[in-house]
């Protein structure tokens, strides 16, 4: 079977033993992964070992390891990167999100550019009415009902979404599904695709911050919440737009850059804002995710702007990092 490495920058496909499968343990044929932001950002220039990478997986159950239950041999299939053990204290205590024994593939080095891969039994969902391109995108979906859910969005208020990839589209058409009075978006111009898609989804005004200042922008209402997913050097933009007693939101990380970022504590402290970090690992909500993309709440195929066989593995990476057409890359082994 083929898998996909990585070193630094370097990307090849090659050969390699199909995985053994072990006890509650499945082996997946991948019919499609996902192209994720920290897939091409991520820091990994003078990695002294290769490493295989992909979490966002849809495909078939090849094989069932002892003590599976509830699963066969060629059912479709969509997988969570983490889920909760429903054993450990804060499982029991209803704070999966807590959990301090998740079940995942990344523990056993298994991913998903590959045409097959290991994940533990209990990641697997049963999907067999969406098609697999679609159905991985239940993974950054769900990340996005997770940032979206912390942001307590009503029918009042005024959202800011800093960042307009997959996710940060997502997210904006799920603060339209609740109702949100107007939601403005912050994207550089060059993405032009990404542009394009959050006007049809429904901003109110796309901001380009290379041109204009966002925290100088005249929205015509005060800004309540504001959803950030891009890294945390913008978080100070979000402090300063935000109105007095908002919300900010965010899963911005810094894929090797810098994590960190200052900013007025004072003036944070007497604006009564509030920051809330949304890390939806565990993932709680793919069944919610999954419905949401059979809905049409959020439209899968609009979002997959590229297909790629997992031969082109350096080619996909390359465009979802910088072809201004692109929004969701998927690798279709």
């Amino acid at each position: 079977m083929r898998a996909a490495f990585r070193r630094g920058s370097a990307i090849t496909v090659r050969e390699v033993d199909p995985p053994r499968v072990g006890p509650g343990q499945v082996r997946v044929r991948v019919s499609a992964c996902g192209i994720c932001g920290t897939d091409v950002h991520a820091d990994t220039a003078g990695a002294s070992q290769e490493r295989t990478f992909g979490h966002e997986v849809a495909g078939t159950v090849a094989a069932c390891g002892e003590g599976v239950r509830g699963l066969e041999v060629g059912q479709r299939i969509v997988l969570e990167s983490a889920t909760a053990c429903g054993r450990c204290a804060n499982c029991r205590n209803t704070r999966q999100e807590l959990c301090t024994d998740m079940q995942s593939f990344f523990y056993l080095g298994s991913f998903g550019f590959a045409d097959e891969m290991l994940s533990p039994a209990a990641c697997v969902i049963p999907c067999d009415d969406l098609s697999p391109e679609v159905a991985c995108i239940s993974e950054p979906l769900g990340v996005a009902i997770d940032l979206v859910r912390l942001a307590d969005i009503t029918p009042t208020s005024n959202v800011l979404l800093l960042g307009a990839g997959p996710i940060g589209l997502m997210a904006l058409a799920l603060a339209r599904r609740m109702g949100a009075r107007r939601v403005f978006v912050s994207e550089y111009g060059t993405q032009t695709a990404r542009c394009r898609l959050a006007r049809a989804w429904g901003a109110d005004a796309v901001i380009d911050p290379s041109r204009d200042a966002v925290k100088d922008a005249d929205f015509g209402c005060a800004i309540d919440r504001v959803l950030v997913t891009a890294p945390p050097a913008t978080l100070p933009t979000a402090f300063a737009v935000a109105a007095k007693g908002g919300l900010i939101a965010f899963i911005g990380i810094a894929a090797g850059g810098d994590p960190s970022c200052t900013f007025d504590a004072n003036a944070f402290h007497f604006k009564k804002l509030q920051l809330r970090a949304s890390f939806a690992s565990p993932a709680l909500y793919t069944p919610m995710a999954l419905q949401y993309l059979r809905e049409g709440v959020v439209d899968g195929e609009a979002l997959i702007s590229h297909r790629f066989p997992l031969d082109r593995m350096a080619e996909a990476m390359t465009t979802a990092q910088s072809d201004p057409e692109a929004v969701k890359v998927v690798v279709v082994p």
